[in-house]
């Protein structure tokens, strides 16, 4: 049975630029039936996608599967390990559960690892329901003591961690037993982080020009979603299942596109018959665009169309969805900012899943509900805010724009910039060696 979910808090420490940070992401009364959109703004460099960095770890740590590796450069430099913590709400018919899943990463030779991770499950206080560390002296905790058995299944686990890539909580040594190793609720809420929310998390970071993540889904409202990830510059070969699959998506697709960008049509081009590496026949496929009587390949429309392309199916999905997490690095990038702004608007106001975004757009501002958009700072030791002193009237760009040029909120949001040392530096730059 479907366990709807959502994130209710991220906290950070020693993350890319960020040693401290910490967002609530504030659901209205704990309803997790309602729709959120929450929004990053900052000065560039200042902690905007160490969030969606850290979303993306935990989706990486969900599936089980391999971290990124040193030159990724996700530790703070100069610090030994980065450490998240997760807090989700979860409901299932009437009952309602919350948990955090807390985890310290480390560089080992050119390979991020698991150093420690803890489950926590909430009843009228957080207990520990999971708690490992990479140290072949301590055992792995659970909750309630395990049965002899259970035990010697839990050290036979703990032997083997090292040979784990990724997270052992989420990875397949522990799924496999989980129905040995938790009961109850702790069952419950295993089975809906590791097998729903590692589906319905999304993350799509500054996309290349070209590339299209295709999320695909059958039953909006409840299937979990399977990604695959297309270059649209290049003929594609698919099986002919997976091609009339695809087909249908960029569908799907089109009604949403055709109304975020009035006569656009995309299709996938059937080239042929082709050759699998596997030895069977498939179908080789073309992203072409359509306007008018205009056929061309989509590769050669802007960089905001294919942006907004790209990230359709993911919008759609947190549109019905209530268990869907969309989060999008960057979302104003090549997007008229009127159209980003309406974007804005219907989602907060119709859309059932949660949609994460950063932007340096300050149109969106004017339409988001302040409680749902956080700052960056220059503090790297508390990198997030939300701007306080508010009225219910005011404009929230312009009280933006002022707390940059003047101050007045508790950390300040921009570190000074000075245009007279900025043009002297565009002298400096154009001048010969002598002049």
């Amino acid at each position: 049975m479907n366990c709807e979910v959502k994130i209710l808090s991220v906290e950070m420490q020693n993350i890319k630029n960020v040693r401290y940070g910490k967002v609530d992401l504030d659901l209205n009364n704990d309803n997790i039936l309602d729709a959120q959109v929450v929004g990053f703004y900052g000065q560039n460099g200042s902690g905007k996608t160490a969030v969606v960095e850290a979303l993306s770890l935990l989706k990486s740590l969900l599936n089980g599967q391999k971290l990124p590796g040193k030159n990724q450069r996700l530790i703070y430099e100069g610090e030994k390990t980065l450490s998240l913590e997760f807090e989700f709400i979860l409901q299932q018919d009437t009952n309602c559960y919350k948990a955090k899943y807390k985890v310290s990463l480390e560089y080992r030779e050119d390979t991020m690892v698991v150093q420690m991770e803890s489950v926590s499950t909430k009843e009228k206080s957080y207990r520990k329901m999971f708690h490992y560390e990479n140290d072949e002296r301590k055992p792995i905790e659970l909750r309630r003591k395990p049965k002899q058995e259970f035990e010697i299944l839990l050290n036979g686990i703990k032997l083997l961690s090292d040979q784990v890539e990724g997270s052992l909580f989420f990875g397949k040594m522990v799924r496999s037993q989980a129905d040995k190793l938790f009961d109850g609720p702790e069952l419950v809420i295993y089975r809906a982080l590791r097998n729903q929310l590692s589906k319905n998390l999304l993350v799509i970071k500054n996309l290349q020009e070209g590339v299209f993540p295709s999320y695909l889904f059958n039953d909006l409202s409840s299937q979990s979603m399977e990604n695959s990830t297309y270059d649209i510059n290049d003929p594609v070969s698919l099986s002919k299942e997976h091609y009339k699959y695809l087909a249908d998506v960029i569908e799907r697709n089109n009604v949403v596109v055709s109304a975020i960008i009035p006569g656009l049509k995309v299709q996938l081009k059937n080239m042929g018959a082709t050759t699998l590496t596997n030895g069977e026949e498939g179908v080789r496929a073309e992203f072409i665009s359509i306007k008018g009587n205009k056929i061309l390949p989509l590769k050669v429309e802007s960089a905001g169309t294919l942006k907004l392309f790209a990230v359709t199916t993911s919008l759609i999905s947190a549109f019905h969805n209530p268990s869907a997490i969309v989060v999008v690095d960057e979302f104003d990038a090549g997007v008229f900012e009127y159209l980003l702004g309406e974007l804005i608007e219907i989602f907060q106001n119709h859309s059932k899943g949660q949609l994460i975004f950063t932007s340096h757009n300050l149109r969106v501002l004017e339409k988001l509900s302040p409680q749902n958009v956080w700052f960056t700072t220059v503090n790297e030791n508390r990198r997030y805010i939300k701007l306080s002193g508010i009225q219910k009237n005011n404009n929230m760009r312009n009280v933006y724009l002022r707390a940059i040029l003047v101050g007045g909120q508790s950390e300040f949001l921009y570190e000074e910039t000075n245009p007279i040392n900025i043009v002297r530096s565009f002298i400096e730059a154009g001048l010969q060696d002598g002049e």
